[in-house]
């Protein structure tokens, strides 16, 4: 990344007998209580969690008004024409706009994008909309629905509580300190947003095609001058969705049900369990038709199998058969990456409508 500067008490003691007899009374109470409280704390959080997807929808709304129908993007629609090349490009066109962060309290303007004229670089993949190979799935504007390109038409900060799903701790351990004291952006109290767009339907709908033709091959690649004319980086108009009710726009990241903590697969101990690394996994989606509702890997599985095989997303891309870190996934049931490479694009669909 670049930096700019820019109550009474009893006076007869308690015998051992009837200390031994509260203290049981206290543990059979605190029993049934505390599973009690968590549940009741984990439907307040999912409640939150809707409620926030919802605001999303309409700040969606507002970006689509201001940009003729086209969805959140921060990459040029003519990348491909250069196959990918940030250096021919920005040789034609001049500097490539950054991913801004945020701006910390001391005034120092984080943003992430290619180098240009001598201002330094790295962090070019932050502004493709997902990184198409193994190690570089990580990374996009799918992720990063908090930059300022987007977070103005929501609270114009960085750090906004809009952009972190309340059930995903691990996470909010980090932000929620600098959440609270209304800070934009901060390097070691950040992270991305917990809510992913889907990847699959920011790229143009024919670089993750359906397989239905020699002319629609299941994968092409969004950096190659071949596809769409160069365009296959250029982001979708919201219209061009022809399932709105059955396609993701933004899904919960970080809901592995079962196993707390972090996935010892990802280096650094620190990263959690995504939604598709369990079968029991349970999280909130948003679809494209401004609905929210929770959303399993499970519902997508049975989805799939439904539509007769392997049809819902793919398996070709460069990240392979297992698709999007399937091969972290915590048990063995899950196969599964819709909504981040749902076949169609844009024009396909994460689930089939209820039998």
């Amino acid at each position: 990344m670049n930096q700019n500067r820019n109550n009474t008490m009893q006076r007869r003691a308690f015998t051992i007998i009837e200390t031994a007899v509260v203290a049981g009374a206290i543990a059979v109470a605190a029993s049934a209580a505390i599973p009690m409280f968590r549940k009741v704390g984990c439907n307040a959080m999912r409640d939150q969690s809707a409620a926030q997807m919802a605001a999303l929808a309409t700040a969606h709304a507002m970006y689509a008004s201001d940009f003729n129908d086209r969805q959140f993007t921060l990459c040029p629609d003519d990348l491909g024409v250069y196959n990918g090349n940030w250096s021919n490009w920005q040789a034609a066109h001049g500097c490539a706009p950054h991913a801004i962060f945020g701006t910390t309290a001391a005034g120092v303007t984080y943003h992430a994008g290619p180098a240009c004229n001598g201002s330094g670089g790295g962090g070019e993949g932050y502004l493709i909309p997902m990184g198409t190979t193994t190690g570089d799935a990580s990374v996009g504007a799918y992720r990063l629905t908090n930059t300022r390109a987007f977070n103005s038409y929501v609270g114009g900060r960085f750090l906004d509580q809009a952009f972190y799903a309340p059930d995903d701790p691990g996470v909010n351990r980090k932000v929620q300190r600098n959440i609270n004291a209304g800070a934009d952006y901060e390097p070691n109290g950040s992270a991305f947003s917990t809510y992913d767009y889907s990847s699959a339907a920011m790229f143009h709908p024919s670089v993750m095609g359906d397989g239905t033709s020699a002319t629609n091959p299941l994968w092409r690649n969004p950096g190659s001058a071949s596809t769409a004319g160069g365009m296959g980086y250029r982001s979708p108009s919201n219209s061009q969705c022809t399932n709105p009710a059955l396609k993701t726009r933004l899904l919960e990241r970080y809901v592995m049900e079962v196993t707390a903590g972090s996935n010892p697969d990802f280096g650094g101990g620190t990263t959690p369990y995504f939604w598709n690394h369990s079968y029991r996994s349970r999280g909130y989606a948003l679809f494209f038709d401004g609905s929210v509702r929770l959303f399993t890997p499970r519902e997508a599985m049975d989805s799939e199998t439904r539509a007769g095989g392997a049809k819902l997303w793919l398996r070709t891309t460069p990240l392979g058969t297992a698709g999007y870190f399937g091969l972290q996934s915590a048990d063995f049931l899950v196969k599964t990456s819709v909504h981040y490479l749902t076949a169609g694009g844009i024009k396909g669909r994460d689930t089939l409508a209820p039998q």
